[in-house]
């Protein structure tokens, strides 16, 4: 995708990261046990068995969707394939490392639906993937959608709300070797309690505000797909359950973005995830608990701050256009349809700026950001209408009735909600760490990992790793510059790579294994095996004419 296919307008992204609002409470840190005939197994080798506990970021979901099929085409694009993004994912790159085949054998069995560790997913997936629709296409990006908007794809993804239903998502719906139970949307407390979809369609709820309702369906979609093999369990089935009856010999914990995120993208009202460090604590805690009870060696990650992710697009100037490289800012996105002289108007109708103004290198004081999806409405309203959208409308349109502050989690978010939102980041990650010293288990630091690529160090190792992969054109944390997918919060395969090597590292320095080190270069330019099929560019990679 050449960048100057981006000139005229962009498709609405959706807000595929959040999930659901859940009932279950937060933060009790009461899973439910396991049926007493899942005892401790025979301890074996640390990397006999490995299994994944998290959620989209686990999943190895990407760019708004969830794809195991190879070889699928474009319909907006003839001649171009969808990626597939389960696995391009960081568990299945640390599952591959750590195979006694060669990696070219890992690989073609992580692909194959009868071996896979993965709940892979079919053609046109889950959550309809954002893919570029063609030179000649008046919006650039585009989704996989047929005529009805709630079931897309002639019903493909209602399928996945209904446990035999579910059955049609699945390339192999009754593989017995699922080891990655990511399910998208889950939160840190969900995913010790959740035991079956809050909800059976993907129709709007009632009594639910407009976001949540589209967000739950997310959820509530993934989790018979991956969870559908363990029904066994009955009552007690839970992702944290499904894991350890496994009897895994390492397990990976990666949760709580979600907690972050639904709260972000509610505007402050979803209260069903875990709101203080105490909470995360206990909820991470009951978790790695369960997980060790059952045999298996943990490893857990921390968050980044999510407001350093692509998603969010600051409103403040950046400095010069190489600012853009280094983090998401709505000017340069609007910038490639002319429309950053309105970033002024914007930061100050919808209150953007702070009294005292707003560094544009600043990475602690809170100022007000677009969001993805915002920045893009406003592009796309504009390119449509001559005339700038009120981002107050859940879908800006001429005859939207705004309700003033609407937009916040949505289109906009303050400088005040913002500080919200960063102090949750920072109590769930505070969570995390007292949890993970409590465990005495090692910690993967994707907050330090992330914070690096946002400084725009040289010095930085994390930012000096990532700027070494093609230089000059990549790879770095702005949108569009190689670190994440295109929908601006999931990384792409590269971003995946750089977590993957993280967490291999952690595992061989906590437990003495010895996995050797992904490739991330060889991830980027598709040299990692000879099968074009299963190794190509990362088609997230910046475009050929981006500066």
């Amino acid at each position: 995708m050449e960048l100057s296919q981006l000139r005229k307008a962009i498709a609405a992204v959706a807000l595929a990261a959040l999930a659901a609002c859940s009932g279950n409470g937060a933060g009790t840190g009461s899973a439910p046990v396991l049926p007493a005939h899942d005892a401790r197994p025979a301890q074996q080798g640390i990397l006999a068995r490995i299994v994944g506990v998290g959620d989209s970021l686990t999943a190895g979901y990407q760019s708004d969707g969830f794809l195991g099929q190879t070889g699928l085409a474009n319909p907006l694009n003839p001649g171009v394939q969808v990626p597939p993004n389960q696995e391009n994912g960081w568990w299945a790159l640390l599952d591959e490392q750590a195979s006694n085949s060669t990696i070219a054998d890992a690989i073609n069995q992580m692909y194959d639906p009868a071996k896979s560790p993965l709940p892979l997913i079919k053609g046109p997936g889950l959550d309809n993937q954002i893919v570029p629709a063609g030179p000649s296409a008046f919006f650039p990006f585009g989704q996989f959608k047929g005529t009805d908007p709630c079931t897309f794809a002639h019903g493909f993804n209602q399928a996945g709300f209904l446990l035999q239903g579910s059955a049609r998502v699945r390339t192999d719906p009754s593989s017995p070797n699922i080891r990655d139970l990511g399910v998208p949307g889950s939160t840190l407390h969900e995913a010790n309690v959740l035991h079956q979809p809050q909800t059976s369609t993907c129709s709007p709820l009632p009594g639910i505000p407009g976001l949540l309702s589209d967000v739950v369906t997310e959820e509530s979609g993934t989790f018979w797909p991956v969870l559908r093999t363990f029904t066994k369990l009955d009552g007690h089935l839970t992702e944290v359950n499904a894991a350890a009856s496994l009897h895994p010999t390492l397990a990976t914990v990666w949760l709580g973005a979600n907690d972050v995120l639904k709260y972000m993208g509610s505007g402050g009202r979803f209260v069903g995830g875990d709101r203080t460090a105490g909470q995360a604590q206990n909820d991470l805690r009951a978790a790695i608990s369960t997980l060790q009870r059952a045999g298996a060696r943990v490893v857990v990650a921390n968050l980044p701050n999510i407001l350093e992710t692509g998603y969010f697009q600051r409103v403040t100037h950046p400095k010069s256009p190489h600012d853009c490289k280094l983090r998401s800012y709505a000017y340069c996105l609007l910038q490639l349809d002319g429309l950053e002289t309105f970033v002024p108007s914007i930061a100050r109708k919808y209150h953007l700026d702070t009294p005292n103004g707003c560094s544009a290198t600043s990475l602690t004081t809170p100022c007000g950001y677009l969001t993805l999806p915002g920045t893009i409405e406003f592009i796309q309203y504009y390119n449509l209408t001559g005339e700038p959208p009120n981002l107050d409308c859940a879908t800006p349109s001429p005859t939207c009735k705004p309700v003033k502050g609407s937009g916040l989690g949505s289109n906009y978010i303050t400088p005040e909600f913002a500080a919200k939102v960063q102090a949750l980041n920072n109590a769930v990650n505070q969570g995390i760490d007292d949890a993970v010293s409590s465990s005495h288990v090692p910690l993967v630091d994707i907050h330090a990992i992330f914070h690096g690529l946002a400084s725009g160090t040289p010095s930085n190792p994390y930012f000096a790793q990532a700027a070494a992969i093609n230089p000059p054109k990549c790879c770095a944390l702005g949108y569009l510059y190689g670190i994440l997918s295109f929908d601006g919060i999931h990384p792409s395969n590269t971003g995946y790579a750089l977590v993957a090597y993280s967490f291999i590292e952690a595992i061989n320095k906590a437990y003495g294994a010895h996995i050797p080190e992904v490739d991330v270069r060889a991830v980027y330019d598709g040299s990692r095996c000879k099968n074009p099929k299963f190794c190509y560019p990362d088609p997230y990679a910046p475009p050929n004419d981006i500066p």
